[in-house]
């Protein structure tokens, strides 16, 4: 055995990333806030009921989280949930993470935190006075009250479940020549796994197919791939932005499955 893994926010990103950590040897365990939820996990993944905020673990959640790796995939966007609400509920996973003593946490934030900027953005980029910017830099920050933090600043997800002709499929889009930002779960996996190998410090990390495909050339692609509809394209004056992947390519071991989005289709 691996070692243990808990993995708050266990929807469809948790549920890929936790099917792959247990393949790899790892003890999965995955949050949800209640019973229903719980029952659509996989196999794989063991079910555990967590309902946020809450101000201590119980003693079993105790014995759980402590020594494990936390990885926290609660996506930033929900129907009912505010900004506001957003953070507190990271504020506490840090709270509970620190109570539990855990071996340090993982943190899937998006690399949306670098809305407003144009150009080539790395993790050192000083980001832009943008509400979307501010937002999801202060939530990384909330979690980085953990020891030990690592972020992973995602690009836009894809895979099982998530195809991306599915969202594009005969709708208007903007900017045929702006270059897409994408990731797939099974490389955000293969990252986490190589990481846990190492010795992780506090650190950050886009994760983002190296190459940059065109709008049209992808979502053409994308739908193509499944005989759908291909979508159409407006002018658009946003300014490109491509997320550099060339910090994640030097950990150790690790290398991108699907080095272009366009290779990652049949696998979606």
């Amino acid at each position: 055995m691996q070692g243990k893994i808990v993995i708050v926010g266990c929807g469809w990103l948790g549920q890929q990333l936790g099917v792959s950590l247990a393949k790899a040897g790892y003890q999965v365990y995955g949050s949800r806030q209640s019973e229903q939820a719980l029952l659509q996990l996989p196999a794989e993944i063991i079910p555990m009921k967590l309902q946020l905020p809450q101000p201590v673990l119980s003693s079993a959640q105790q014995q759980i989280w402590r020594d494990a790796w936390v990885i926290c995939a609660l996506p930033p966007s929900g129907k009912t949930r505010s900004q506001e609400d957003y953070l507190l509920l990271l504020r506490n996973v840090a709270q509970l993470a620190n109570q539990a003593g855990v071996r340090g946490l993982i943190h899937c934030s998006s690399t949306g935190v670098y809305q407003g900027l144009a150009g080539e953005v790395s993790e050192k980029s000083v980001l832009a006075d943008d509400a979307k910017s501010w937002f999801l830099h202060q939530a990384e920050q909330e979690l980085q009250q953990v020891k030990l933090c690592v972020t992973l600043r995602l690009a836009g997800l894809i895979g099982p479940g998530r195809h991306p002709a599915r969202f594009c499929s005969g709708r208007l889009l903007q900017g045929a020549d702006l270059p897409v930002n994408m990731v797939h779960a099974a490389d955000i996996a293969a990252f986490i796994i190589q990481l846990l190998q190492q010795q992780p410090k506090t650190d950050c990390y886009n994760l983002c197919s190296p190459e940059h495909p065109t709008k049209q050339q992808f979502y053409t692609a994308a739908t193509q791939s499944l005989s759908l509809p291909a979508p159409q394209f407006s002018p658009c004056q946003e300014a490109a932005r491509m997320v550099c992947a060339a910090y994640s390519q030097s950990l150790p071991g690790f290398c991108y499955r699907f080095s272009s989005p366009v290779q990652a289709l049949p696998y979606c």
